[in-house]
């Protein structure tokens, strides 16, 4: 039986659909995807919002993305989310991983207690090892809670390996979307909702 060519072309076009990714935002030039297909145990995951981190206003350094199960507007529901739950940062200039992770140590210092950062203080000498490493414009860095086993990290496409536990995760995540993030913008972004006005704005590392 012979398929006329209207519906050959119809065809195509739902193929088409089901293999090309949909993209949610450029940003910067980066393509951010509006969800990633499931991947081993890991379920697909929704993009909650994606953001251009700035440094000094106009200095681009990457372009951040988190992906979850179930997408929410609210910082808190995200921070205490048992979940997969994805960071993505694809780099707008050389940077020195080891410098990105010493802007997580700052960042993280404004969001966390003191005595929370002691009790993670191996994971966060890990995270510093894992990130040394020079990643250039286009190259993404990736961290990725496992429910269960902890964040595992990937930097341009090589698995650095797993810091067990949930805490230095959302330590983390805390730099994007905490009480003091890298800026109230970013955090919007992030969180997929509108500038909130009312800000300790701190347009840090």
């Amino acid at each position: 039986m012979s398929i006329s060519p209207t519906l050959s072309s119809m065809l195509f076009i739902v193929l088409l659909s089901l293999t090309t990714p949909s993209f949610a935002v450029t940003l910067q030039g980066v393509e951010v995807p509006e969800s990633l297909p499931p991947e081993g145990d890991r379920p697909s995951l929704s993009l909650n919002g994606a953001a251009t981190r700035r440094f000094l206003v106009f200095v681009d350094v990457y372009v951040g993305a988190l992906y979850v199960e179930q997408t929410t507007h609210e910082a808190q529901t995200l921070l205490a989310d048992e979940g997969y739950r994805r960071m993505e940062f694809t780099m707008l200039r050389d940077v020195r991983g080891r410098k990105i992770a010493d802007a997580f140590y700052e960042g993280m210092r404004l969001n966390i207690s003191k005595q929370q950062a002691e009790d993670i203080r191996g994971e966060i000498e890990q995270m510093v090892h894992m990130f040394d490493q020079k990643l250039e414009k286009g190259d993404t860095a990736v961290v990725e809670y496992i429910p269960g086993v902890g964040a595992q990290v990937w930097l341009d496409g090589h698995d650095r390996g797993v810091i067990p536990g949930k805490k230095l995760f959302d330590a983390i995540l805390s730099i994007w979307i905490g009480d003091y993030p890298v800026s109230q913008d970013f955090k919007a972004g992030i969180l997929g909702t509108p500038q909130q006005t009312a800000s300790r704005t701190a347009d840090r590392n």
